[in-house]
């Protein structure tokens, strides 16, 4: 009798531990202060990549002839849109592939940079074939294996064409495929992007130059507190997130010098050659002609680092010095990415 009453002991106990191991093995239920396992970034506070943007005139590449170390994205120039919304690729189409397979070997993403030809031409296609610009534009990302499409409109000739261009951004993001990057190149100032422009954008790049030129009078086409200021604007007036933003850069400047047209451009590694006994360097300005030496560059991407910004955009490096030491994309690469 003692035996089977401690059997029934025993058996009871064992079922009592048993179910009280079961509850610990199984999950909790997670409550209202639960942090899941992996939160989403604020691309403000949790970013962690420096941006190094670089554009490149597409029939100025060649095999070796591209720092990929010193950056993350390279935009291929130009894509042109027809008015009935077909695609002009004739300055892409004989290096694209070779492009793409080096810069992917590199862990380099490639972007198509598409913008107008001509007066008008990329205004009318968004109006009155939007559509069929859009998914032509994006049958090409694929077709050529990009990862993703860059969006540089600088004609604004036609009335409430901002309106159109909105709603052609909204439908390519809509259409795309999640992995696949939508950027843009922007003024400083509102074209009439609106608050809702930065919504369709992975990587915004302000144009922060060209202050100065042929266009207008003399003067620095990107002096650093004007550069810094329009960040500024996309910040507070555009409402776009830092982590979204990279500051233009120059790599070209500006002649006033007597024997120049007025505002005739020069690229770095011209005025590298243009005075040779001269620190080109460490200043900004030569005689008449102004440009962004190597220490004013070098300012703006301390000041993108230290105000984590998403980074900093290039127009383009096929503009740049061919020696390491004279190259303003080797010091962007030292300090963005930090690889020496």
């Amino acid at each position: 009798m003692i035996k089977t009453c401690l059997k029934i002991v025993v058996f009871f106990l064992c079922l009592f531990v048993g179910t009280v191991c079961c509850s610990k093995t199984d999950a909790e239920p997670k409550t209202e202060n639960s942090t899941p396992e992996n939160p989403t970034p604020d691309p403000d506070t949790e970013k962690e990549e420096n941006y190094v943007v670089a554009y490149l005139i597409a029939e100025e590449y060649a095999s070796g002839n591209v720092r990929w170390d010193a950056i993350t994205h390279l935009n291929v120039s130009f894509l042109f849109p027809n008015e009935d919304g077909t695609l002009s690729d004739a300055s892409l189409r004989n290096n694209i592939a070779q492009i793409v397979s080096e810069a992917h070997k590199h862990q380099v993403k490639v972007i198509v940079s598409m913008r107008d030809a001509a007066e008008k031409q990329f205004a009318n296609a968004i109006i009155y074939n939007k559509s069929k610009l859009a998914d032509n534009l994006l049958k090409y990302v694929e077709k050529n294996n990009l990862d993703g499409f860059d969006i540089d409109f600088e004609d604004w000739s036609v009335n409430n064409v901002a309106t159109h261009l909105l709603l052609f951004s909204k439908e390519l993001h809509d259409k795309k495929k999640e992995t696949v990057l939508q950027t843009c190149a922007v003024n400083t100032w509102d074209r009439g992007y609106t608050k809702e422009w930065h919504t369709y954008y992975d990587i915004i790049n302000v144009m922060s130059y060209d202050w100065h030129g042929p266009w207008n009078s003399e003067g620095q086409h990107a002096p650093f507190n004007e550069s810094i200021q329009s960040i500024e604007f996309w910040k507070k007036e555009m409402g776009a997130p830092a982590g979204k933003l990279t500051l233009g850069l120059p790599f070209y400047g500006y002649s006033w010098n007597k024997g120049d047209a007025p505002g005739t451009a020069y690229r770095y590694s011209e005025i590298l050659t243009k005075y040779p006994d001269k620190d080109v360097h460490s200043v900004d300005q030569i005689d008449k002609l102004y440009y962004n030496g190597k220490a004013t560059i070098e300012r703006k991407c301390l000041w993108a680092k230290e105000n984590k910004i998403g980074g900093v955009m290039i127009w383009q490096i096929g503009q740049d010095a061919k020696r390491d030491e004279d190259s303003l994309l080797k010091a962007i690469g030292n300090i963005m990415l930090e690889k020496p």
